[in-house]
C-alpha cells in the first residue's frame, strides 16, 4: 500500500509538472505567432518613422546652408 501511494504521489507530481510545461510551451508558442505576425507591420512603421526623421533632418540641413549661402552674400557687399 506505501509503495503504491508514493507511485501515485510520483505520477501526480510528474503530471502537474508535465501539464504545466505543456502550457508554457502553448503559451510561448502562440505569443510568437502573434509576434511573428507584427513584424512587417513594426517593420514598415519602422521605415515610416526613419524616413520621416531623414526629411526633418534634410530640411535642416538645407535651411542651414540656404542660410549660410546668404550670410555670405551679406558679408561680400
Amino acid at each position: 500500500m506505501g509503495a503504491a501511494l508514493i507511485g501515485a504521489c510520483i505520477a501526480l507530481v510528474a503530471g502537474v509538472y508535465a501539464g504545466s510545461a505543456s502550457t508554457r510551451a502553448k503559451r510561448a508558442r502562440l505569443d510568437y505567432r502573434r509576434t511573428k505576425a507584427l513584424v512587417p507591420a513594426a517593420r514598415k512603421t519602422a521605415w515610416a518613422e526613419s524616413l520621416r526623421g531623414l526629411k526633418v533632418i534634410a530640411s535642416a540641413g538645407a535651411v542651414l546652408i540656404a542660410l549660410a549661402m546668404v550670410m555670405n552674400v551679406i558679408g561680400q557687399r
